[in-house]
């Protein structure tokens, strides 16, 4: 399936929202994300208060922007995938590239690890996550197609497998644990969760199971 061409007017709607996005975290990084006002950020980022809230609805939102983009590449290869690859085996992959990352110490790494940083300096905002997680799994289960209740729960499983896993690699950095260590202790323990899902739920927490121990 041919991806559909970004329209002129859609690339300036998305640049300005990265812009403002990126102008945000910058500030909040910097002064905390209680002392910056939407008017500092619509000044910083050279738009217009009104421009900020035509693409997010909060302060909040600004900060946690449109979600893991690894899901968002994620959806577009679901969608895009060749006849015979699995739904898990693209979310699978791209949770082997996350931890790739990791253990490489990339730039795209170290970029995941702002929000985590403001979040965990802001009591309250943890829970606003949730939402975007939702708007992850929509995208996903649109991708997947068919049966809309079946492509909602795989979905769903999925997304919240590459989000658990790529929290706790998350958290492990910011606590300094080294990142080859952290993918080593790590590695293994993803793969195990997506196995069990390839292999399928009904065994699940029956007495003396592997994968419950």
């Amino acid at each position: 399936m041919a991806g559909t061409r970004e329209g002129l007017r859609e690339r300036k709607k998305r640049l300005t929202r990265e812009a403002i996005t990126a102008t945000a975290r910058r500030l909040f990084a910097q002064r905390g994300f209680a002392a910056v006002t939407v008017a500092e950020i619509a000044a910083a980022a050279d738009v217009s208060e009104k421009t900020v809230f035509n693409h997010f609805a909060t302060k909040e939102a600004v900060l946690l922007g449109t979600g893991d983009p690894r899901l968002a590449r994620a959806a577009t290869e679901i969608a895009e995938r060749a006849p015979g690859v699995a739904v898990l085996d693209v979310l699978r992959a791209t949770t082997a590239a996350l931890l790739d990352d990791v253990a490489a110490g990339a730039d795209a790494v170290e970029e995941d690890l702002v929000v985590p940083r403001i979040v965990r300096a802001t009591p309250g905002l943890a829970e606003r996550l949730g939402a975007g997680a939702e708007r992850e799994a929509a995208a996903l289960a649109a991708a997947i197609g068919g049966d809309a209740l079946v492509a909602e729960v795989v979905a769903r499983t999925l997304a919240w497998t590459h989000r658990a896993i790529a929290r706790e690699a998350l958290d492990g950095l910011l606590d300094g644990e080294e990142p080859r260590a952290l993918t080593k202790r790590l590695g293994p323990r993803a793969a195990l969760a997506y196995d069990q899902l390839a292999d399928g739920l009904a065994a699940y927490g029956r007495k003396n199971d592997r994968a419950v121990q």
